[in-house]
């Protein structure tokens, strides 16, 4: 059974005592994060970092440009419904009128025995004027220090230098973790709604996994709607099958 406990800054769920995540939205600086991030067997798969001009943080949705600027939050809050696996946090950027409210919407299933799946949606919404985005728009995720770390996509191209401003339906980042010698991994699936997207990797350095969205524009009015299954993962490049749980996504 699903259990969330909510403070100010954070909300964190666990599955009979043992945790799965914890949402981080109190820092207006840094966008909505999921950190951290545990796979089935325990082992976190996510990290924070202070490098925060890099790469952010954990699992988070990044937007690049909105109207030829950076955007700014100016106000946000947790939205929970009565089931504890789903929750909500909604920033809004833009004073005295909002001229975008972003919805991060997190749905957690109950641990399987080799993966950890959450589905996660973005809402874009345009209140006051019709909005340009653009840049680095997508789902990122950085990973914990892993050991013959390696990204592969759904087109099978494997390592940083291959999988790096390619468009594929899924990513994933995988390895055998420094401290714990755990192999563990995650996958990023955009749902073919979004569009074509781009994939962008770090898997020497930093284990940074980014799934592009390709520019788009909210008119007035209007919301765009982006999706995603991110998955948790035991097991490396070779004995998880990501086909198998993408087919299951799209399905």
């Amino acid at each position: 059974m699903l259990h969330r406990e909510v403070s100010k800054t954070a909300l964190s769920i666990t599955e009979d005592g043992l945790p799965i995540l914890a949402c981080c939205y109190g820092d207006l600086e840094r966008p909505t994060y999921l950190h951290p991030l545990y796979a089935p067997n325990g082992q976190v798969v996510t990290a924070d970092g202070d490098n925060r001009a890099q790469y952010p943080p954990g699992i988070c949705f990044t937007l690049g440009t909105v109207n030829g600027a950076q955007r700014a939050a100016h106000e946000r809050k947790l939205t929970v419904v009565e089931s504890s696996e789903e929750f909500a946090i909604v920033t809004t950027s833009g004073v005295p009128e909002p001229f975008l409210i972003e919805t991060f919407t997190t749905k957690v299933h109950l641990r399987q025995t080799e993966v950890q799946v959450l589905d996660i949606e973005v809402s874009l919404h345009a209140p006051t004027v019709s909005l340009e985005v653009a840049g680095n728009t997508g789902l990122a995720c950085r990973t914990v220090e892993m050991e013959y770390r390696k990204a592969l996509d759904a087109d099978g191209r494997l390592g940083e230098s291959e999988v790096n401003e390619n468009k594929s339906a899924w990513g994933t980042i995988a390895g055998i973790t420094t401290a714990e010698q755990n192999a563990v991994g995650v996958a990023i699936f955009p749902h073919p709604t979004n569009g074509e997207t781009t994939f962008f990797a770090d898997d020497t350095s930093y284990g940074f996994l980014f799934a592009a969205v390709a520019p788009f524009t909210v008119n007035v009015g209007a919301t765009r709607i982006l999706k995603y299954r991110v998955l948790a993962y035991i097991g490396d490049l070779f004995t998880f099958d990501v086909w198998k749980y993408h087919q299951d996504y799209i399905g």
